[in-house]
């Protein structure tokens, strides 16, 4: 009996890496650990703020579907401003671009247009056409540069948690072979928190309601599709308290993006949870918001 252990003796099974089902479905569900209504109160109310402090075009059309629509914070006195389009999170089911405009004041008031995007969440759409609605988005703010006093020479993209991953599968993006556009349309990219590998993401809790098959995990894991070429620099990182999974994904992605001969740089939001993370955006004094200044050349003070 001895050498055949009894069912209930038996230890889980791994699923992805050292993960039990139990575990891996831990470490990418947040609510397990926070209260997420306090958070997004918090940034409801410091978007509601900075939507009454500065001038905003909000659900302006960028498709077809009702959907896709975009908030614009275009900055005054130019018509020639950098521009930051943000993707926004919410595990690719909820949350809105409603809840990020809170750093449109600091962004203007420093000479930079802040873009939220809207798009269909799941289950209502899939992920895919989520990714295709966050490119087609870039591509509209491109094409409609003039028309807004953006500098199409000067886009930048930026998303956090579920965002963070639409950031990263926007940077891969051809955009000459998908959409007639410059190779080089974007500039710069920021993603904070995100998932770029999405295998473990498949073997989670999180595919009962993503439902992809293998081929879509992998067709929407930007890891598995970095271009041999790519002159834009990525800025990449995540929370000190996310957990060790969303401290993996960004760490092998950036590993992976600087061994193709790209440009790409850490940062570790020190102090901040996963929720937290994403207010670093509208703080002047915080690293971040100091790093994006870098990138795109505008100053702080």
């Amino acid at each position: 009996m001895g050498e055949f252990p009894l069912p209930q003796d038996a230890a889980p099974a791994k699923v992805f890496r050292d993960y039990t089902q139990e575990e891996l479905d831990w470490q990418y569900d947040h609510s397990k650990r926070f209260d997420t209504n306090v958070f997004n109160e918090e940034r409801a109310a410091a978007s509601k703020a900075a939507r009454q402090k500065v001038k905003g075009l909000l659900d302006v059309p960028y498709g077809d579907h009702p959907d896709e629509v975009v908030d614009i914070f275009p900055a005054q006195g130019t018509d020639k401003a950098p521009v930051i389009v943000f993707f926004h999170g919410g595990a690719w089911t909820r949350g809105s671009k409603n809840g990020y405009s809170f750093p449109a004041p600091e962004m203007n008031a420093r000479g930079v247009s802040w873009v939220a995007t809207e798009f269909t969440k799941v289950p209502q759409g899939t992920l895919s056409n989520q990714v295709r609605q966050n490119r087609d988005a870039v591509a509209w703010v491109w094409r409609n540069a003039d028309e807004y006093g953006f500098d199409r020479d000067r886009i930048f993209i930026a998303g956090h948690s579920s965002g963070g991953h639409n950031c990263g599968m926007s940077l891969v993006t051809d955009w000459e072979k998908q959409y007639g556009l410059p190779k080089d349309l974007v500039k710069g990219a920021i993603a904070i928190s995100g998932m770029y590998n999405l295998e473990a993401v498949y073997l989670s809790y999180r595919n009962r309601y993503l439902h992809l098959t293998e081929a879509e995990w992998r067709a929407n894991s930007p890891m598995l599709h970095i271009p041999k070429e790519c002159s834009t620099p990525l800025l990449i990182g995540c929370s000190e308290h996310d957990t060790a999974e969303f401290h993996r994904q960004p760490e092998e992605f950036l590993a992976a993006w600087k061994a193709a001969g790209h440009r790409g740089e850490w940062i570790e939001l020190m102090g901040r949870n996963h929720f937290t993370g994403s207010m670093c955006f509208g703080e002047p004094d915080h690293p971040l918001f100091q790093k994006i200044a870098a990138m795109i050349g505008f100053k702080v003070r």
